[in-house]
């Protein structure tokens, strides 16, 4: 498997965790920081102003999807290597959320 560009190493890559988008989420880069919706379970672009448990981040989508329309079963990494920099939508609290399971350079 090739690396993504937003991962340092392929450690952690082999715990690929699979996940649903949510509708209306849009086109998203893999790299994107996601947060649960709470009342759904279902997953969208983390924003640490949200309050529908966006809020919080709990991992890396895996690969490009597009939600603009409908439901996306994708996977995120929840456990590896990345170039901060490179994440899309990561600031110090999702930073914050994420220490312990990401390690970011």
């Amino acid at each position: 498997m090739p690396v993504a560009r937003f991962l340092a190493s392929e450690h952690g890559t082999e715990a690929r965790v699979p996940i649903t988008i949510a509708s209306g989420s849009g086109n998203l880069s893999a790299g994107t920081v996601l947060g649960k919706i709470t009342a759904t379970g279902k997953y969208g672009p983390y924003d640490d102003s949200a309050t529908d448990g966006r809020q919080t981040a709990v991992g890396i989508l895996g690969e490009d999807v597009d939600a603009s329309s409908g439901d996306v079963g994708t996977f995120m990494y929840v456990h590896c290597i990345v170039y901060a920099a490179r994440l899309v939508g990561l600031d110090a609290n999702g930073k914050a959320d994420l220490k312990g399971q990401i390690i970011f350079l």
